[in-house]
């Protein structure tokens, strides 16, 4: 491999360590099932790496657990067939044809190596591309493994040491290994771990790589007679918006939009579409949100806000001393995540939900943690949205026999730590327990900011949050025809007692549907008049779910887990500063009420 063709930075990774004779096995893992720029096309992985060695004058031996043993030149082929049946007629023959080569991976890498080991008299080098490795030695407890599993990864480990002698001795045939597989942990550990096994992360596209697709593309429509797809945005503007997407996925993009009488690629469709095909590459394990709303709409809470804000302003221009992420504490109802929505809305940026990623196999979960990390490497700047993270990201106390949650909570902190995607990646974890969460998480250099997210308890809050959830709704309040008084509000308040947005809203769709089915009609905007009476009878008549003990537990504990005291409103921001130990008591009290332990 020592030609002086330029390749991409992957394929010259592995072609440097085979040159350098540090290995000669190579696992190609992550965007292998994508396609890449080669002399003027894009072409898969396999033909890819098979143009590759066809400069380096090597024979070829494909393997797939499908279609068997094959070599990639058929003259190569019928050089095998008659070394191999050298001596021997009819059915004394080894192979009877160059399509009988073997399928069960047993035999066909005893092939391999009597043809790389036993034939030293042709002296070009020898490539295995094994495609699909994962089927071929998969991961898992050896004492659970079948046979041929067991066999094939010892196999495996073996050639990787023998290939490598091989490249040692200057007399020697050479030989390369590549083993092609969507994801490290579906393979053997084993394979992986030894010291003479290279990994190679195959990349999804950047920036660069987007730009030169979506030029090619079009240029191909205009060679083809076809008139290039029109965008509504420049193309550049087109690479900011595939960010996350294979080239693979920016094809289907051009190809749909080809089939519309326009022949256009609209905004809404690219970001429709974006959406279908990082949900389905992640296989559900990420949302793609899109949220309507921006701080506007969030009532009270004019600190948060204010961070918020500026924390979306500098996200938005790039600016790196942003926080590397955010935990917001709080009880539930609060409206954490539509904050959070709404915050991902003003500073313009992707913004992705992670959902359950955790698997029943052995290596799935921490297989799906690779596929989450790759597309969110690969989409920045974004944020993610963690909800509930105290369940989500595990611990770094597993229980005994239980290993995954250390290797969840280990994979995660590594990756939020990671100095190189401080405002690039921006975690967002919302928790209405914060103390489950592992005490690493929150250290500074990873979620390091702790911004608790509290039910309205002044009335100037209420009546904002009140305010921001009528224009929601769709609901005017009165009072004869007017403004509801200050007194009258009060007792609504009264009514509710320590109350959340969440409850808040509720009350307020209950009074709607109640003039609604009266008989009350809305008017040209939609917006339903609600009398203050109507209001204060629906207040009255809430039922909080649970009890207020709980609500003020969770707010306690939000209180004690901030870590700047400008982002509480008082009179918590005094009580923390003036009396913490007695908050932690009283935490204390509550947890024994609630039943907490």
């Amino acid at each position: 491999m020592s030609d002086s063709e330029q390749y991409l930075p992957w394929a010259e990774e592995f072609r440097e360590a085979y040159n350098r004779r540090e290995s000669a096995m190579f696992v190609l893992h992550d965007n292998i099932e994508d396609v890449f720029p080669l002399e003027g096309d894009y072409v898969s992985l396999r033909s890819y790496l098979e143009a590759m060695l066809k400069r380096g004058n090597y024979i070829a031996i494909n393997y797939d657990v499908s279609r068997g043993m094959r070599f990639v030149d058929e003259n190569d082929a019928k050089q095998f067939l008659q070394l191999a049946n050298q001596n021997r007629t009819g059915k004394e023959r080894i192979i009877q044809s160059i399509y009988d080569f073997p399928r069960e991976p047993t035999k066909a890498m005893a092939f391999i190596e009597a043809f790389i080991v036993g034939v030293e008299a042709s002296k070009r080098p020898v490539a295995v591309l094994l495609e699909y490795a994962e089927h071929v030695a998969p991961n898992g407890d050896p004492q659970q493994m079948s046979e041929g599993d067991r066999i094939n990864a010892v196999t495996l480990q073996r050639f990787a040491r023998l290939f490598y002698e091989r490249l040692q001795q200057p007399d020697a045939r050479d030989a390369v290994c590549f083993l092609i597989t969507p994801n490290l942990h579906g393979l053997h550990p084993d394979i992986v771990r030894q010291e003479v096994v290279h990994a190679i992360n195959v990349p999804r596209p950047d920036d660069e790589a987007r730009r030169r697709y979506i030029k090619w593309q079009q240029a191909k429509f205009v060679v083809e007679g076809k008139p290039p797809v029109t965008m509504d945005v420049s193309e550049e503007g087109l690479v900011e918006q595939t960010a996350g997407l294979t080239l693979t996925g920016i094809r289907h993009l051009f190809w749909r939009a080809m089939q519309t009488k326009e022949r256009r690629l609209s905004t809404a469709f690219v970001m429709e579409r974006k959406r279908e095909l990082i949900e389905r590459d992640s296989r559900g394990m990420l949302e793609i949100m899109m949220p309507k709303h921006g701080m506007n709409a969030v009532g009270g809470n004019d600190a948060i806000k204010a961070f918020f804000s500026r924390t979306a302003k500098d996200l938005a221009e790039g600016i790196d001393d942003v926080p590397v992420g955010v935990v917001c504490p709080g009880p539930n109802g609060v409206g954490k995540t539509f904050i959070a929505k709404a915050f991902a809305r003003d500073s313009g940026l992707n913004c992705v939900s992670l959902k359950n990623f955790r698997g029943m196999y052995v290596g799935q979960t921490e297989s799906n943690l690779d596929t989450i990390f790759s597309i969110l490497k690969s989409m920045t700047p974004n944020i993610v949205i963690i909800d509930e993270a105290d369940k989500m990201l595990g611990n770094e106390q597993s229980s005994p026999g239980n290993k995954v949650d250390e290797r969840v909570f280990g994979a995660f902190t590594a990756f939020m730590g990671d100095p190189e995607f401080r405002g690039r990646i921006f975690w967002l974890l919302l928790t209405a327990r914060p103390f489950n969460l592992a005490p690493d998480t929150g250290r500074p250099g990873r979620v390091e900011e702790h911004v608790p997210i509290l039910a309205p308890e002044t009335p100037e809050e209420k009546l904002a949050v009140l305010k921001a959830i009528c224009r929601s709704r769709k609901i005017r309040l009165e009072e004869a025809g007017e403004e509801p008084s200050a007194e009258s509000l009060d007792k609504v308040f009264e009514a509710l007692g320590f109350v959340t947005p969440a409850a808040l809203e509720l009350v307020c769709n209950r009074a709607r549907r109640e003039v609604r089915q009266a008989g009350g009609s809305a008017d040209d905007q939609g917006v339903l008049p609600v009398s203050i009476e109507v209001f204060e009878h629906q207040a009255r008549c809430y039922v909080p779910e649970g009890n207020q003990t709980k609500l003020l537990l969770q707010t306690i504990e939000a209180v004690l887990y901030t870590n700047h005291l400008e982002y509480l409103p008082e009179p918590w921001r005094s009580r923390l500063r003036d009396d913490a130990a007695g908050l932690s008591r009283e935490r204390e009290d509550l947890q024994r009420l609630v039943g907490y332990t």
